[in-house]
């Protein structure tokens, strides 16, 4: 019992340097806790703002994919597209050389033959299914200019029944400038769409 034999006076300075000694663990604690969050404080800043870029570059990615992959698509509709305008112009093109040439070989009558007028038949309701309406037009023009399309008393028409013909528009359509005088399109299916 040591401090029972000291005196209050030297238990006053017993107290004070063990205050004092306290006083600088906590001084000296705080310090070191001070530090410590500073030297955690740069790399947790830089872990945050990582995470935030790295969130940003796959958002920005993410919306780069996206993009490309709508360029791509339209694109590829464009192509399907052009594709598709070739197609039918090479149709219409085989289709007019073809008949060119069995008007050649029938002497401008494709209907003096039954065998004539059988492949035009075909070939006209085929070269129809394959073709859009502004094309169906040049075809029908390109027979009335061949006069295939007239009915006469000297010359029938070709017959066209069983088309189906949507969306064929004549308001515009002449042939070097004069109307399409005497077309017969009898029996001609037009049917809503």
């Amino acid at each position: 019992n040591e401090k029972e034999k000291m005196t209050p006076r030297e238990e006053s300075t017993q107290t004070d340097q063990s205050l004092a000694v306290t006083g600088s663990l906590s001084s000296l604690k705080l310090t070191d806790v001070l530090k410590f969050i500073s030297s955690l404080l740069l790399p947790l800043t830089l872990g945050v703002f990582t995470v935030i870029i790295t969130v940003q570059q796959h958002e920005v990615a993410k919306q780069q994919r996206e993009q490309d992959q709508r360029s791509s698509e339209l694109q590829r509709e464009q192509e399907r597209h052009l594709n598709d305008e070739r197609y039918k112009n090479d149709r219409l093109d085989t289709y007019i050389k073809e008949m060119g040439k069995l008007l050649e070989k029938h002497n401008g009558s494709i209907i003096s033959s039954d065998v004539g007028i059988t492949l035009a038949r075909v070939k006209t309701l085929n070269v129809f299914r394959q073709l859009d309406p502004q094309r169906t037009v040049r075809v029908i023009r390109f027979l009335y200019e061949a006069k295939q399309l007239t009915d006469t008393q000297e010359n029938r028409s070709l017959d066209l029944s069983t088309a189906e013909l949507f969306d064929i528009d004549f308001r515009n359509s002449s042939v070097n400038k004069k109307k399409l005088n005497s077309l017969s399109l009898t029996m001609i299916l037009n049917l809503p769409s």
